[in-house]
């Protein structure tokens, strides 16, 4: 038995679908711990090995979003509304596509090494994702909803800690930097880890709003 096709016999229907976004988180997770591995990587070789790794990540969070919007189209009764389980997918989809980008930016833009600032970026978006997936776990009980806002408060404070480490990250470029295309590869991959972090927020956003709905 395939375990897709266990996962249905198991679970109520409307269940299923916290159990879709639980293993997108998981996935998130994944991806987040090989993001990491830029903090410790000196070489281009090696951002390369880890920008493959994410794009394989990237490929499997898309397959399970798919399945959830699959399940969704043979639905009637969700336990909550449909488009907001679709934009939670979607939401989550996105850190997945936003650390690929990262990625692929820091790889072509044949950077020796990350700056410090880069790398505290990077340290912030790990911490991040495994905020939003603790939210995610605890969004099928929205008993649970204190804890839920804990987890919200998390990721927009450290949503606010990368605004400011971007906005430093740029001053001191632009004070310090002499050569252009170098200022410019390296505000791309700023502008790159930024938007990761914010897509973090984005989720916690879209959750904020279905617990308003729901409680």
């Amino acid at each position: 038995m395939s375990i897709d096709r266990a996962i249905k016999w198991l679970l109520p229907h409307e269940n299923r679908f916290f159990l879709y976004l639980d293993s997108i988180a998981a996935s998130a997770i994944g991806a987040a711990d090989v993001f990491m591995r830029f903090r410790e990587a000196n070489d281009r070789d090696e951002f390369r090995k880890i920008a493959d790794a994410l794009r394989l990540k990237e490929q499997e969070t898309d397959e399970l979003a798919h399945t959830l919007y699959e399940e969704l189209d043979k639905s009637f009764v969700t336990p909550i509304d449909r488009e907001d389980l679709h934009e939670l997918a979607h939401a989550l989809d996105d850190i997945l596509d936003a650390m690929d980008n990262a990625a692929e930016q820091i790889y072509l833009f044949k950077l020796p090494k990350l700056t410090d600032n880069m790398r505290e970026l990077v340290r912030i978006q790990g911490e991040a994702v495994r905020e939003v997936a603790k939210c995610i776990k605890r969004l099928q009980d929205l008993r649970q909803v204190d804890e839920i806002r804990v987890h919200i408060i998390h990721v927009n404070s450290l949503e606010n800690e990368g605004d400011k480490l971007y906005r430093k990250s740029l001053e001191a470029l632009f004070d310090n930097m002499i050569d252009p295309i170098e200022l410019i590869r390296q505000k791309e991959i700023l502008d790159a880890l930024e938007d990761a972090i914010d897509s973090c927020e984005n989720v916690v956003n879209v959750i904020r709003s279905v617990v308003v709905k729901n409680g």
